[in-house]
């Protein structure tokens, strides 16, 4: 693969996960709004809160390690050898 093809598959990939975690950040803020608002109405909101912010993070930190997975696969595939020959020889049995 070369670099050129590397790196715009970086950006568009990097470039959806952002889109994605713009995307779902408000359905996830709503869905924790409510869960901590019913959970005050319950009087048990001391025993959320710690709940919902451990998700809060597992969700940011998904996203977060998508894209260091993202930086990785670019080094990892930008120096990949791009012209390797194999003989017959090597991939054939002798009899």
């Amino acid at each position: 693969m070369s670099w050129a093809r590397t790196a715009v598959a970086l950006a568009t990939f990097g470039f959806i996960n952002l889109v994605l975690f713009i995307v779902l950040s408000s359905p996830m803020n709503s869905i924790f709004g409510l869960v901590e608002d019913q959970a005050e109405e319950m009087e048990i909101e001391d025993d959320v809160d710690p709940i919902i912010n451990v998700w809060r993070t597992v969700f940011g930190f998904v996203f977060v390690a998508s894209m260091v997975g993202l930086i990785v696969w670019f080094f990892l595939g930008s120096h990949e050898e791009e012209f390797e020959e194999y003989t017959n020889d090597s991939w054939q049995r002798r009899y």
